[in-house]
């Protein structure tokens, strides 16, 4: 979880340094792999953690399930993580960045 946890904060950390490139193409790029790794990352330690847990993992009484709720949804927010990979994958550097558009997946 804490490999998961570092690797998702190192991406962010570097689309952050690059939000500011004239690079168009680059920024973008940065950008959905860190929205990738994060919602990756947070799927994975949400569910380690609710087992964890156990059955408590799921409960209102435990945090754990309040912030497992809260990644699940800031993972779909701006589009999920699967949306970011394919997004990322029709990316190339020489595109202009009015053809950087991924069609979304509706499901």
């Amino acid at each position: 979880m804490l490999i998961h946890l570092e690797q998702a904060r190192s991406m962010t950390v570097l689309a952050a340094s690059r939000v500011d490139s004239p690079n168009v193409a680059e920024r973008r790029k940065a950008i959905a792999a860190a929205k990738e790794m994060t919602g990756r990352a947070g799927r994975y330690i949400g569910q380690q953690a609710i087992q964890l847990h156990g059955g408590m993992g799921m409960t209102d009484e435990l945090n754990v399930s309040h912030y497992f709720k809260r990644l699940t949804a800031i993972d779909v927010l701006f589009g999920n993580a699967a949306y970011q990979r394919l997004r990322f994958a029709t990316m190339k550097e020489d595109q202009p960045a009015a053809q950087l558009k991924a069609r979304r997946n509706p499901g």
